[in-house]
């Protein structure tokens, strides 16, 4: 009796595929978007340079370093992303941080836009050094306000 074994045939499909399953399953699970509450991104509002801009599409993202006070005591931060709108309907993303989405915080500047159009402090002091839009959380948060922008010819998102 002769026995014949058969080799294993990889393909280039079936290793790519297994090369995916791995990441995926050593992949950081997505951040989620948490809506900011409409009654303070009004209060927020107060803190932009020019009154006849408004803020919408509010959402914040919890951030990966957390915001230290003086006694070393670490608290969770989120960053805010919501569009600052012109008079003229023309709308940018600003993004900030924050250390409560349930009612007023600290809030710092933390993208170009936001030091721009609020009178926020920015980032870097001890509290908040190293937090950057590179911090894990920032740019999901930004991809929040574009995903829940209105489309022309639609009812805007209220978070």
């Amino acid at each position: 009796m002769t026995r014949s074994f058969s080799r294993p045939t990889f393909t280039i499909a079936s290793f790519l595929v297994t090369i995916l399953a791995a990441c995926q399953r050593n992949a950081a699970p997505p951040k989620e978007c948490v809506a900011y509450p409409p009654d303070l991104t009004l209060t927020f509002a107060t803190g932009l340079l020019r009154q006849d801009f408004r803020l919408a599409n509010a959402w914040a993202v919890q951030s990966d370093k957390p915001i230290t006070s003086d006694n070393n005591v670490s608290t969770p931060a989120y960053f805010l992303s919501a569009d600052i709108i012109a008079p003229n309907g023309e709308a940018v993303v600003g993004t900030w941080l924050t250390d409560d989405i349930t009612k007023d915080g600290h809030i710092y500047s933390v993208s170009p836009q936001a030091i721009k159009y609020s009178k926020y402090g920015g980032v870097g002091d001890r509290s908040t050094a190293g937090t950057t839009m590179d911090t894990g959380g920032a740019k999901q948060s930004i991809d929040c306000v574009l995903t829940h922008r209105s489309k022309p010819g639609q009812a805007a998102v209220t978070p």
